[in-house]
């Protein structure tokens, strides 16, 4: 008698995910005739009906893909923060020494803080209260009256109105007309 031999474990798989293959196909045809029934059970939808339904397909897509790129982008922060606490060793190693900062030093920055703050509740004051410096008072005060203004042409009649516009005629003569013509039509 030969000797039984084992069993073919790639074949067995092959048969198993074919088999698989096939039950999901049968599952997925079933599915769609009980679909189907359902759908012809209930009858035509409405124009609106259906554009209401692909609104809201549309809708969950959008809302899908900004979902996906939300948690991509997430997901790129965190690789560059991850990117960021990598520490270079030898930068570590030959590293610039910070500077000392003296006594003196941390006086003068704090004088200059506190001259910064007492500025800024100053200017928080004058506005509060409304009050102007004499320099502004008196540039917000004195400004020429333009209702009475001495360009303006008053005339009865209209060649009375041409006379006092006309140019006074002390203007050289234009040497070349044309390229001024020309520039106001490429304008």
């Amino acid at each position: 008698m030969p000797k039984k031999m084992g069993v073919n474990t790639k074949a067995d798989a092959a048969r198993a995910r074919k088999s698989a293959v096939d039950t999901e196909r049968k599952e997925k045809e079933t599915r769609e005739k009980e679909d189907q029934y359902w759908r012809e059970a209930e009858g035509s939808k409405s124009r609106a009906a259906k554009k209401k339904e692909e609104e809201a397909e549309k809708r969950a897509e959008a809302a899908a893909r900004k979902a996906e790129a939300r948690r991509l982008a997430e997901q790129e922060e965190k690789e560059l923060e991850k990117s960021m606490k990598k520490v270079d060793k030898k930068a570590t190693r030959v590293s610039i020494p910070v500077p000392k900062v003296t006594e003196v030093e941390l006086r003068r920055r704090r004088e200059e803080e506190q001259a910064e703050a007492e500025r800024k509740a100053e200017e928080a004051k004058k506005r509060q209260s409304r009050t102007a410096a004499e320099e502004e008072y008196e540039r917000m005060v004195l400004v020429s009256n333009t209702n009475r203004d001495n360009s303006i042409i008053e005339a009865r009649s209209l060649d009375d109105a041409i006379a006092q516009m006309t140019v006074v005629d002390n203007l050289p003569p234009d040497r070349h007309p044309e390229r001024r013509l020309k520039a106001s039509f490429k304008v």
